[in-house]
């Protein structure tokens, strides 16, 4: 069952698609903020439930993970991932008075 899941995991970690799902599921079950403490009105058990859920599926897919990316803190190197691709670093930009820099004197 193991191999099946590992394999699984794999080939939904390979797709685009999936990654960008993944990261907006993390984004919306709340692991990336601080707890509340049900003093701001939200349902404690509710945004825990949640949290604890994602923390469930990152587990699962942990298992995809090649052995050589293996780390002891494996979900973070998971989120670092997933959060550098949906947050590319900004393309430089040429710069508008640049294309005169190429004009000989």
């Amino acid at each position: 069952m193991v191999s099946s899941q590992k394999q699984d995991m794999a080939e939904l970690l390979a797709l685009p698609a999936f990654r960008r799902f993944l990261w907006r599921s993390i984004q919306s079950s709340g692991i990336l903020s601080q707890g509340t403490s049900g003093a701001d009105g939200r349902d404690l058990s509710f945004a825990e439930g949640r949290r604890s859920q994602m923390f469930a599926i990152l587990a699962d897919v942990e298992v995809g993970q090649p052995e050589a990316a293996r780390h002891p803190h494996n979900i973070m190197t998971i989120l670092a991932v997933l959060r550098e691709e949906a947050n590319p670093a900004p393309k430089e930009k040429k710069s508008a008075t640049g294309r005169y820099d190429e004009i000989p004197e």
